[in-house]
């Protein structure tokens, strides 16, 4: 009598807590139902009360473009997970390839196109990548630039549009009309700090020119050339017909 209450009881949990819905909050990168199939890719994930028990043992799948997921279970039958993805800082356009990364410099989605407003660094570096890992560029002194530059933008909130490098990898951001020359260095967080301020109000003044940061030190001076205003281009108006001018 006792294996078969055992038998019933594992029969009735098997197919009374089946998972019958995945649902997902926060994922931008794939969509409902190619998240959902990431959750149950085995017979342990397609049952509640295993899935359960894999949750608890931190056994449920480890996905690269996550930090981290929260499970809920809303019925006996439901799946809730909160996804808190890796969040893109920035890209990196070369060779008519668009690489957009995390703030470690591990490459979360590459495309032929740009992708909507990502702000970018220009490279004639040469770069290749594999998903989910930290790109590989050729000078990888340039990249340790990307990530510092990407990360202190991010923290300071400076709104950028794209960043060139020089040849000797001296780099120029370019915020709207405004240009600023950060030099090369290995760590920008003095300049990129002053230059929170400084630009928000150059760009609040409708400001056109170019910020000189190269050479900046703690509390130093900072350059900027206002882009000249063009005069303005006066037509003559030719006389009416039949009469002489003055």
């Amino acid at each position: 009598m006792i294996p078969l209450a055992v038998i019933i009881v594992i029969v009735f949990c098997i197919f009374f807590f089946q998972v019958k819905e995945v649902s997902i909050e926060g994922n931008t990168y794939y969509s409902q139902e190619q998240m959902a199939k990431m959750f149950q890719t085995n017979f342990m994930e397609k049952n509640l009360l295993s899935f359960w028990l894999m949750d608890k043992l931190s056994l449920t799948p480890e996905l690269e473009f996550v930090r981290e997921y929260e499970i809920s279970y809303p019925s006996p039958n439901e799946v809730h997970i909160k996804l808190y993805e890796k969040t893109i800082v920035a890209g990196i356009a070369y060779s008519n390839q668009y690489i957009y990364f995390d703030k470690d410099g591990a490459v979360m989605q590459s495309s032929d196109e740009p992708v909507g407003d990502i702000p970018l660094f220009e490279t004639k570096s040469m770069t290749t990548f594999t998903m989910y890992k930290k790109v590989n560029m050729e000078d990888a002194g340039q990249l340790g630039q990307i990530i510092n530059l990407a990360n202190l933008f991010q923290h300071y909130n400076i709104t950028w549009d794209k960043v060139q490098f020089g040849e000797n990898s001296e780099a120029f951001l370019y915020s709207g009309d405004i240009r600023v020359d950060l030099g090369k260095k290995d760590n920008y967080d003095e300049q990129i700090s002053a230059l929170a301020s400084i630009l928000g109000q150059l760009q609040k003044d409708n400001r056109k020119g170019t910020v000189d940061m190269s050479n900046y030190e703690v509390k130093g001076t900072v350059i900027f050339e206002q882009t000249p205003t063009a005069a303005p281009t006066i037509t003559p108006t030719p006389a009416p017909s039949g009469t002489m001018p003055p």
